[in-house]
């Protein structure tokens, strides 16, 4: 004769056989982040009217991915992100707060999804400026930007 605590024991047994997948639990709330697909991402920003345009495609260099961008030294910081041509959330990467800056030749990290906030950029001169990009842990995605000339 099953007992109420037998029954539930079994009940919750089943649950995270049901939950499993090639050997591995999922347990619900808790998941890993989604990858980062690069090769369709593209810089996003006021420099060009949060568009996905191929010049601003990313490109696979040596140790991650990359993009330039000519940007003129106004004293105003210039928003960007990192987004593919939908906006999908989960391929989304900006700010981890509202306001964070992106210093040259400094590393940031960038969160992804819909929570990420727009990064600022503010160039000191006038000239073509690098964003690198590649994958670092937890999900973030690691950002160096450097001057080219």
């Amino acid at each position: 004769m099953f007992t109420l605590r037998t029954l539930f024991l079994l009940s919750a047994l089943v649950f995270l056989s049901a939950c499993s997948s090639r050997g591995t639990v999922s347990i619900p709330g808790i998941t890993e982040p989604p990858a980062i697909q690069f090769e369709n991402l593209y810089l996003r920003g006021v420099f060009n009217w949060w568009e996905a345009n191929d010049p601003y495609k990313l490109t696979r260099g040596k140790g991650g991915w990359f993009v330039d961008v000519e940007l003129i030294a106004d004293g105003q910081p210039y928003d960007f992100r990192l987004s593919d041509a939908y906006w999908t959330p989960d391929q989304t990467c900006g700010a981890e707060y509202k306001g964070q800056m992106a210093l040259l030749a400094t590393a940031a990290y960038l969160d992804c999804g819909a929570e990420s906030e727009n990064l600022q950029f503010t160039p000191q001169s006038t000239g073509t400026y690098r964003f690198a990009f590649s994958p670092a842990d937890a999900g973030e995605v690691r950002l160096l930007v450097t001057r080219l000339d």
